[in-house]
């Protein structure tokens, strides 16, 4: 199990400090409107102090972090606030190759879990969760990203293989899985997977995996190659 995502109290110290900001801001304002300049003054070096703190320590947390690969099987959590969701990939395989255009097309078999042991006190037992946008790309050897190819369902279908959109809400205890679709070019071998919540905000969440200059947890891939 690993969980590198966003927690309550990285995300309490950024509403704190959009909260204390935006305090500063209208006792600028005030001051303004008042003639009171020294008000006005202190209004916005405390503005832009605690904006000041608040960069440097998002960025020297991100810049100590380092890329991590799970082992094969290992579970990736994605917090939620109050639950977590378990992410796991369970198999690797190339489908077909392309004659022409020396392409080949891989399928990467994602499951989804709604851990039931993390559901905080204020979440109904049986509530449903629809999970947050994801983003995903599967990476070659080289370090050379693909994003999931769109318009391949055929190709599964031909094969008999069912798969849920990651974006089915679940209950707790509940799972899917879910078969991605990538095209690489031919002799290009995949060993990484990059699964990560695309939500803009937490570019600025201290700690979070997709704030400014942190670096991913990848899976590895079991099978691959």
């Amino acid at each position: 199990m690993h969980s590198n995502m966003f927690t309550v109290l990285s995300v309490l110290t950024l509403l704190g400090t959009i909260g204390v900001v935006g305090l500063a801001l209208v006792a600028t304002v005030w001051g303004l409107t008042h003639g009171n300049r020294l008000l006005t003054r202190r209004g916005l070096h405390a503005a832009a102090g605690m904006t000041a703190v608040y960069i440097a320590v998002l960025a020297v947390v991100s810049l100590v972090s380092r890329e991590q690969v799970l082992p094969p099987g290992s579970e990736k959590y994605f917090c939620e606030l109050d639950c977590h969701l378990a992410y796991s990939v369970e198999h690797v395989e190339p489908l077909r190759t392309s004659p022409q255009g020396g392409q080949t097309t891989w399928a990467v078999r994602l499951r989804t879990r709604f851990d039931e042991n993390t559901i905080s006190p204020t979440r109904g037992r049986e509530a449903p969760l629809s999970p947050n946008p994801r983003r995903l790309a599967l990476i070659d050897s080289s370090g050379r990203q693909y994003p999931p190819a769109e318009g391949l369902e055929p190709v599964l279908s031909q094969l008999g293989v069912t798969s849920t959109p990651l974006t089915r809400e679940l209950r707790p205890g509940e799972s899917y899985t879910t078969t991605l679709v990538f095209v690489l070019p031919e002799g290009a071998v995949p060993t990484r997977l990059a699964l990560q919540e695309d939500i803009f905000v937490d570019r600025l969440i201290i700690g979070h995996e997709r704030s400014l200059f942190h670096k991913p947890v990848l899976f590895g891939l079991p099978g691959a190659g």
